[in-house]
């Protein structure tokens, strides 16, 4: 029995045993990751990224021992830890893979930037902690072309910032800066830092809260202070009177398009400090805006001396009320009041002076001229008497739609001639509201315009007036803070336009500004016309080639062509027009000896066979010494001759003109001529009298030499585009050897742009001077010549901008292909110039 019992247990024992080893393990399918929360530790804290990091699969195993991490560069991890001196965020990723099954976590550590020393205002002014508190900040700013890399390099054994700056396309692309600094109101600081650069450098300052929607920044200063960093350290500074109750704000550096030019940059900042001074410690100058160097208005202009004109103070903030000026006429005469009856010449300095004592001044040139305007009107509906196109209205209301947006009603009355725009709140700025026409108006580089508005405003106020386009916009012209009263007032506006030629947008900016009052503003005309003016380089564009082509231009006028194709001159209309001297191809002037005998020849042929008119007379006078009418063409080129002798009288200023309008056998079609030329009989090496009678080789530009005198050498023909083509075979030891040039007859004082577009198959320097022939040859240009560098097949447009103080004749502006000397590069080649032009700048 008892035998039975313990078999029958043991049976027991072993049916357990069995199940037991069929129990199923759990298979890895998953794990997760623990202690890696998104976390945030003091400036140069101890912490190691893996402390209390796990990984624990689904199936109890712990696997954090194979845990990986990984992350960007700019994060410094060395044995485990952070290197929490860089503040900002940093990413990291947490890796587990076990059997296949991969599993990551992400996680953002925040590092505080540091405290500011006590009694300091700027966090880590001398970068003992490297870059802290100047990075990973919203003061940093990149985008829009601009580009910045901050570290920091020992520089005479102590640390200190170095910017490397790609400059974009705004003074703000890229920045950088520091926020949060305890300005207190109502006091008075210095701001001062240690600064140089690579290249010397315009940077903007700022002071202010950022914001995240427009106007994007509350300013604590009146204006942006602009400091040119140099190539050697120096310390810059100003004071300023703290006048808001914010604590939010800092210092901002905008290191981009400052002062019209983006300079690229390697740059170092040291030693920033910020202090409590007293006002008296004040040294910096008011801030005088709204003051040109020169500006141009029309005889009987209204003027007022201070419209537009700010004073603004660091310390004392807005005081334009301070602002005073004096007039003088061009014998420094004191004018107590200004005539603008009578064209005339005048300097107005205006000054201000601050609490300290600092006294601003600066100069205005203004001249008041009698200038004609054309009368078309360059404007689309200017006087609001039609409706709107539908699909491209000429005028439209733009608002600004965000934060403190206006309220903006606009209505045209076209029975009225009227556009009104009803404004409640200005919104941020003066752009705010905006009444624009965009699309129609094209104005030319180096023309001088006239706008004129006629408008009135339910309110006296002020707007802003401006012609651009672009994105960023570029301004062609633009008149701030201009004065709109109650009573209708047609305003005027000169200016010279120095940008490219360029379809634009015109702009009454309507928004807050200074002198802003809601209110109803009506417009009844806007008018602009471009100013009838001589040009300064005659030929400038070389369409001239010695030879005038005229047509009838009314009636049943006929269309006509011409170029210069095949080493011809090709002339081609469809119809003959009144008479036979509605086609005139002409040639002017020309001057003949008396008693003389010469003979005149050309080639000549027509598509279609047709008779012309060829004459040499003179204008109004009418006396013919060539007359050949109805002289028939064929469809084979031909040479045709003619000898005449002259008499006495009636020999200077002939036109030699071939009619090919309405003859008696005329025909359209091109009519084709070559070789024309007139020398006097029997002289051996005779003189040619027409000018480039050639059309093949055509080496007179008209207005324009080339001088090969001296060492150079080479030549100069007129290509079939209307350019200037220059080979220079021999470089001479003087700059001017070989040049080309043109003589000016006078240039009046004022402001002066002068424009090359210019070709080349090598890569060289030339040189640009203005020189008197009749007062020793003394140049002009402050430096006695200017160079700029062309590149081998590349157009290069050059721009140089130049002052005449007072009026100078006979001015020879030429351009110097010789050798240069010192570090200018001088090569041979071929230089194709496309254009060459002088332009007063009346702005």
């Amino acid at each position: 029995m008892k035998k039975k019992i313990l078999a029958i247990a043991l049976l027991v024992v072993a049916s357990l045993s069995l199940f037991a080893c069929k129990e199923e393990v759990t298979p890895l399918t998953a794990i997760t990751f623990s202690g890696a929360d998104d976390v945030t530790v003091d400036f140069d804290a101890p912490f190691n990224v893996l402390d209390g990091v796990k990984a624990v699969g689904n199936n109890g195993v712990d696997y954090s021992d194979q845990i990986t991490y990984s992350h960007v560069a700019t994060t410094v991890i060395t044995d485990d830890v952070l290197d929490t001196k860089l503040a900002g965020e940093h990413m990291i990723k947490y890796e587990v893979e076990v059997d296949g099954i991969l599993s990551q976590k992400f996680r953002k550590i925040t590092v505080k930037q540091p405290a500011a020393v006590e009694g300091e205002m700027f966090v880590n002014p001398d970068f003992t902690l490297g870059t802290a508190g100047w990075v990973s900040n919203d003061a940093y700013l990149i985008g829009e072309g601009g580009e910045l890399t901050l570290t920091t390099e020992e520089v005479d054994g102590n640390p200190a910032l170095k910017a490397e700056v790609v400059a974009g396309w705004a003074a703000v692309r890229p920045r950088f800066g520091q926020l949060d600094i305890p300005f207190e109101q109502g006091k008075t600081y210095k701001v001062s830092y240690d600064a140089k650069s690579s290249v010397e450098k315009m940077i903007d300052v700022q002071l202010g809260e950022l914001l995240t929607a427009a106007p994007w920044i509350t300013d604590f200063i009146p204006y942006i202070v602009n400091h040119t960093i140099t190539t050697e350290w120096d310390t810059y500074e100003f004071v300023f009177t703290m006048e808001l109750d914010n604590q939010k704000g800092g210092l901002l550096f905008g290191l981009g398009l400052v002062g019209g030019v983006s300079i690229n940059a390697t740059m170092w900042f040291d030693n920033f400090e910020i202090t409590e001074v007293s006002p008296e410690s004040d040294e910096t100058a008011p801030r005088l805006t709204g003051v040109s160097a020169s500006r141009s208005i029309l005889v009987d202009a209204e003027f007022n001396a201070l419209s537009g004109v700010k004073a603004l103070d660091l310390v004392d903030g807005d005081i334009s009320s301070e602002v005073t000026y004096v007039i003088t006429d061009e014998d420094s005469n004191v004018v107590d009041e200004l005539d603008t009856s009578l064209p005339g010449k005048y300097t107005i300095t205006y000054s201000a002076e601050d609490s300290a004592g600092n006294i601003a001044t600066k100069e205005m040139a203004l001249e008041i001229v009698g200038m004609q305007f054309n009368d078309e009107n360059l404007v689309a509906n200017p006087s609001f008497d039609a409706a709107l196109t539908e699909e491209k209205p000429e005028w439209s209301v733009w608002a600004q739609d965000w934060g403190t947006a206006p309220v903006v009603e606009s209505a045209i009355d076209i029975e009225n001639g009227l556009y009104t725009v009803d404004i409640t709140g200005g919104g941020d700025a003066s752009w705010a509201v905006q009444l624009t026409q965009d699309g129609y108006i094209t104005l030319e580089e180096g023309k001088t315009y006239r706008l004129l508005v006629t408008v009135k405003s339910e309110v006296a106020r002020k707007m802003n007036v401006v012609l651009g386009n672009g994105d960023p916009f570029v301004d062609y012209a633009r008149f701030n803070a201009t004065d709109i009263t109650t009573e209708e007032k047609t305003l005027e506006f000169v200016f010279t336009v120095t940008h490219p030629t360029l379809a634009v947008k015109l702009v009454f900016e309507l928004g807050s500004q200074d002198g802003f009052a809601d209110g109803l503003v009506t417009f009844s005309e806007v008018k602009l016309q471009e100013a009838v003016l001589d040009d300064i380089i005659t030929n400038g564009n070389f369409s001239d080639d010695g030879w005038v082509l005229w047509s009838q231009d009314w009636d049943d006028y006929p269309n006509v062509t011409y170029s210069r194709e095949n080493g011809e001159f090709n002339i081609g209309t469809d119809k003959g027009g009144q008479d036979t001297w509605a086609i005139q191809f002409n040639q002017l002037p020309i001057t003949l000896e008396a008693d003389t005998t010469y003979v005149f020849s050309f080639d000549a042929m027509a598509t279609a066979a047709r008779d012309i008119n060829v004459k040499l007379f003179v204008p109004e006078v009418w006396v013919n010494q060539i007359e050949m009418l109805n002289h028939m063409l064929t469809t084979e080129m031909t040479t045709y001759t003619y000898e005449f002798t002259t008499g006495t009288d009636n020999l200077e200023g002939l036109t030699l003109s071939f009619e090919l309008g309405k003859t008696t056998n005329f025909a359209a079609g091109i009519v084709t001529l070559d070789n024309i030329s007139l020398k006097e009989k029997d002289v051996e090496d005779a003189p040619e009298i027409i000018i480039n009678g050639d059309p093949g080789n055509i080496t007179t530009i008209p207005s324009f030499n080339y001088d090969n005198s001296g060492e150079g050498a080479g030549t100069m023909v007129l290509g079939e585009e209307n350019e200037a083509v220059i080979e220079v075979t021999t470089l001479g030891s003087q700059s001017y050897m070989p040049h080309f040039y043109q003589i000016v007859d006078s240039l009046a004082p004022g402001n002066y742009v002068l424009k090359i577009v210019i070709d080349s198959t090598v890569d060289r320097d030339l040189r640009v001077n203005l020189v008197l022939p009749n007062a020793d040859w003394v140049s002009i240009l402050p430096d006695n010549a200017v160079d700029f560098a062309v590149t081998a097949a590349e157009t290069t447009t050059y721009y140089l901008e130049f002052t005449v103080a007072a009026e100078v004749t006979d001015v020879k502006v030429e351009l110097d292909f010789g050798t240069l000397g010192g570090e200018a590069v001088s090569e041979l080649g071929t230089f194709t110039i496309q254009e060459v032009y002088i332009y007063q700048n009346l702005n």
